[in-house]
């Protein structure tokens, strides 16, 4: 079954348990609430591998997707959240990706060897990073001396996501560190860091994110392994899906199965590049844009970037629906100047 029919599956299952699951929420009734959860997440799964929560904020149902920073589940989850029923829009709040100060990070408590720790107990010192537009951290909290080295980082990275955001751990970002002792420096409680984090990125104009799929990393391919044959003549690629990319070009395709049997695909567009190199790379990124705005909004597909070559351009994309993607392939194709050729990355 496709990405897009298990979405609308997931989502009319939703709008059956609705009202029970307002009713519980509102009671703060735990095991109705596991039992409805337990019947949304074994749709979820099916197509995800992850899970999702739910709760109250100021008022506010909510409902969050985890994707565990997995590009392919945060790739399903933002096309999940745009076919949210229009029956929510007034009660709750739909999270396609874990975000920044939640209340379940407000009111996180961590009990570790007999002993309760807050968010208050860990402090968080960072260097700016001006040249990547980053932040590289370290973490200090009591609680990891009698932790294993592993697992005290495994801790921080959960509580600094919990605080700071899916999107904005990814963005902005680089190393993270656990120190077993405090330090000079600049730093800041973790429940304050969120805002430092902003002030900084506000101050010095670093592009700003809400959306983990929109983060796009840029490679350029040394010459000598440049080919002159279609996905072989790259010599700049943009992506959004860095180890998808990684893979491919190692003729690796661990991530790409692992979508195709989620019930999607990766694959690419290309047609022969009519311009000049500057020409070629502003009507890609037009292209690429237009197709989003084209697709998307009908769960058919999503632009993941793409690629300029020697002879060819390239359109990268997460497909949703296979069929309904060469159904308007073939419409898309007659109110073109060039040809668009599809291929998955296979």
């Amino acid at each position: 079954m496709s990405i897009k029919k298990q979405v609308k599956r997931f989502w009319k299952v939703f709008l059956e348990e609705k009202n029970n699951l307002e009713k519980a929420l509102a009671e703060n009734n735990s095991g109705e609430i596991n039992e409805i959860v337990k019947i949304l997440n074994t749709y979820f799964e099916e197509f995800t591998n992850s899970s999702l929560e739910v709760g109250i904020s100021d008022d506010f149902y909510e409902l969050t997707f985890h994707s565990g920073q997995d590009k392919n589940v945060q790739l399903i989850c933002a096309v999940l959240k745009s076919f949210a029923p229009k029956a929510l829009s007034d009660k709750w709040i739909i999270n396609a990706y874990l975000p920044p100060l939640s209340e379940k990070a407000l009111h996180t408590v961590l009990r570790i060897k007999e002993q309760e720790y807050h968010p208050e107990d860990f402090i968080v010192y960072y260097t700016i990073d001006d040249v990547n537009k980053s932040f590289h951290v370290e973490i200090y909290c009591d609680a990891f001396s009698v932790l294993d080295p592993n697992k005290a980082n495994e801790i921080a990275v959960y509580m600094l996501q919990l605080f700071i955001g899916e999107c904005a751990l990814e963005a902005y970002i680089g190393n993270i560190e656990v120190i077993d002792a405090q330090k000079g420096g600049n730093y800041a409680i973790l429940p304050e860091f969120y805002e430092v984090m902003l002030e900084i990125i506000d101050e010095k104009e670093w592009p700003e994110y809400n959306d983990p799929t929109t983060i796009y990393r840029v490679y350029q391919l040394q010459d000598e392994k440049i080919v002159d044959e279609v996905r072989k003549d790259m010599k700049m690629i943009f992506t959004v899906h860095p180890i998808l990319i990684s893979e491919v070009l190692n003729n690796e395709f661990v991530t790409y199965h692992e979508f195709y049997d989620y019930g999607g695909e990766f694959g690419y567009l290309y047609y022969k590049n009519n311009h000049g190199s500057d020409a070629d790379a502003l009507y890609r990124q037009q292209l690429e844009k237009k197709l989003n705005e084209l697709l998307f909004p009908h769960g058919i597909a999503k632009s993941i970037g793409g690629a300029i070559g020697t002879n060819y351009s390239y359109i990268d994309l997460a497909i949703y629906d296979k069929e309904e993607f060469l159904k308007a392939l073939d419409k898309i194709n007659n109110h073109l100047s060039v040809e668009l050729t599809y291929k998955a990355f296979e």
